[in-house]
């Protein structure tokens, strides 16, 4: 399969009046009319988006093959497809809930208590999450009880401020602070250095391949097939010198669970060992991640081929054995 556009470029659809609206509707007329106007909006998306959709579809397929069921068809497969596509449109809501602090923390159940009090009474950390469910209600996480700990989330693409700024004129107080960066730089590195140093948490999306350095990746298997994560993050962590942990929030039968583990303590690497850790790291990651998609496999929002979005390294020639006399 050929390469495809970098999810950088792909161009987002719809307009903040549109969420703005759909939002509206929400606040005014509650949850059962939100659905009833979402119907046909994300509809009306998912049939006219033909790359989103065959992403999506791309990436539903390997999700059923990997867990040994057969390749969906024909008006299942659209069907399939279109949860995908709705799940998106709910999360907008409970962003929206979150951002409003109508999310508590009694509303979240968090699976492993240890990684849980690790991250929150510990010192600053790295946390590696992706577009799996909603890492924005975790704001009511931290935003509770006596270890209060800031969520610093770095934001690449040039779509996300719109919707990051309408977020912050909902709740201004919210402890979610997005970075913004299109070149990072070392002054980016001493800034995000200095909030760890100050107990704070720099949150980084893991599941999207650099904007600046497409090509720098590792390779990890993840749902039955090679996909490229970006090497960025797990250098960033290492840098950082301190714990990094992984955070997923997903919702389930009407509740918020979030699950919280932590994947690394910091560690002094050789110059000559460093690829093989951050390749190490990435695997570790990938393999967490992949837990927690299928956990909730509708609720990954990735609307590009995951896959394919770096061209895959060929198949190296196999050596051809020495004979005795060489």
């Amino acid at each position: 399969m050929k390469k495809q556009l970098h999810w950088s470029k792909v161009t987002e659809r719809g307009s903040m009046l549109g969420i703005e609206t759909l939002i509206f509707i929400y606040k005014i007329f509650g949850k059962g009319l939100f659905k009833v106007c979402l119907t046909p909006v994300m509809f009306y998306f998912y049939l006219t988006g033909s790359s989103a959709r065959q992403a999506v579809w791309y990436y539903l397929d390997n999700y059923h093959v990997s867990q040994g069921q057969a390749k969906k068809t024909g008006l299942a497969k659209f069907n399939d497809g279109f949860k995908v596509f709705f799940s998106f449109g709910l999360s907008i809501v409970d962003k929206f809930d979150a951002w409003l602090g109508k999310v508590s923390f009694d509303d979240i159940d968090i699976v492993g208590d240890e990684g849980y009090q690790a991250l929150s009474s510990g010192p600053g950390a790295v946390i590696f999450s992706a577009h799996l469910g909603n890492m924005e209600v975790c704001r009511a996480i931290f935003s509770h009880g006596e270890n209060k700990k800031p969520l610093n989330v770095i934001t690449y693409n040039e779509h996300t401020p719109s919707f990051n700024n309408f977020l912050k004129k909902v709740n201004a107080d919210s402890a979610i602070n997005f970075i913004h960066i299109n070149n990072f730089g070392p002054d980016d590195t001493i800034k995000l250095k200095q909030k760890i140093e100050d107990g704070e948490a720099v949150v980084i999306f893991a599941d999207r391949t650099s904007v600046n350095n497409p090509n720098s990746v590792n390779f990890a298997p993840f749902l039955g097939e090679d996909a490229p994560f970006a090497v960025g993050p797990f250098a960033l962590a290492t840098i950082m010198d301190c714990p990094v942990f992984t955070i997923f929030c997903i919702k389930e039968k009407g509740r918020y669970r979030t699950y919280i583990e932590k994947l690394a303590d910091p560690i002094k690497i050789k110059r000559k060992e460093r690829q093989q850790y951050f390749n190490d790291l990435t695997k570790r990651f990938a393999k967490r991640l992949e837990k927690h998609v299928l956990l909730a496999p509708y609720q990954w929002y990735n609307f590009f081929n995951f896959w394919h979005t770096v061209a895959k390294p060929s198949a190296l020639p196999l050596e051809k054995p020495k004979s005795d006399n060489e």
